[in-house]
C-alpha cells in the first residue's frame, strides 16, 4: 500500500486517497479492467426501475419510533 502512495498509509488529497499511484497501482488498474471485460461486467443485464421504489413516509412526516 505504502508504494501506491509515496511511501504513506493514507493521502488525504481529495481524488488521491481512493487511486493509487505508480507501477503497482497501474498493474492492478488493468487487471482489474481486463477482469470486468473477460466478466461481461460492464454491461448491463437488466434495466432498473425507479417506479418500484416510493418514499417511507409523506414529505414532512415524522416516522414512528416504536
Amino acid at each position: 500500500l505504502q508504494s501506491m502512495r509515496g511511501g504513506k498509509d493514507y493521502d488525504s488529497r481529495y481524488s488521491k486517497r481512493m487511486r493509487g499511484e505508480g507501477e503497482y497501482a497501474d498493474l492492478l488498474s488493468c487487471r482489474f479492467r481486463l477482469a470486468v471485460k473477460r466478466l461481461g461486467m460492464n454491461q448491463s443485464r437488466f434495466k432498473l426501475r425507479r417506479d418500484l421504489f416510493e418514499a417511507p413516509v409523506p414529505e414532512g412526516a415524522q416516522m414512528r419510533l416504536f
